[in-house]
């Protein structure tokens, strides 16, 4: 059963599922946003079943979000770099837009 908070939350035997119950994985074409699972003896980590692919929107707009706060809490700077584990460029992002709609 959904409560309308876009499927982010579910309402299972009236629990309220909390964000934290959540994580972010990626598989073969898509990421998801799965319930964390817990690990058990038999074998190794499997995705959750209750999952659902995050949008392209979503990948988008929560980018965005992460572009603006940077260049906030950076000022003067409109260009956020980013690395891999090893501190290589893998690419860069500009804000030019810099007027919040």
């Amino acid at each position: 059963m959904n409560n309308g908070l876009n499927g982010l939350y579910e309402l299972k035997k009236n629990t309220i599922m909390a964000a934290t119950d959540y994580v972010i994985v990626t598989g073969w074409m898509n990421a998801y946003l799965a319930k964390k699972k817990k690990p058990t003896k038999k074998g190794p980590q499997t995705m959750s079943q209750d999952r659902r692919p995050i949008t392209e929107g979503e990948m988008i707009g929560l980018f965005e979000f992460y572009l603006r706060k940077w260049c906030e809490e950076h000022e003067g700077e409109d260009t956020v770099v980013i690395t891999n584990s090893e501190g290589k460029k893998i690419f860069e992002a500009t804000l030019l837009d810099k007027d919040e709609e």
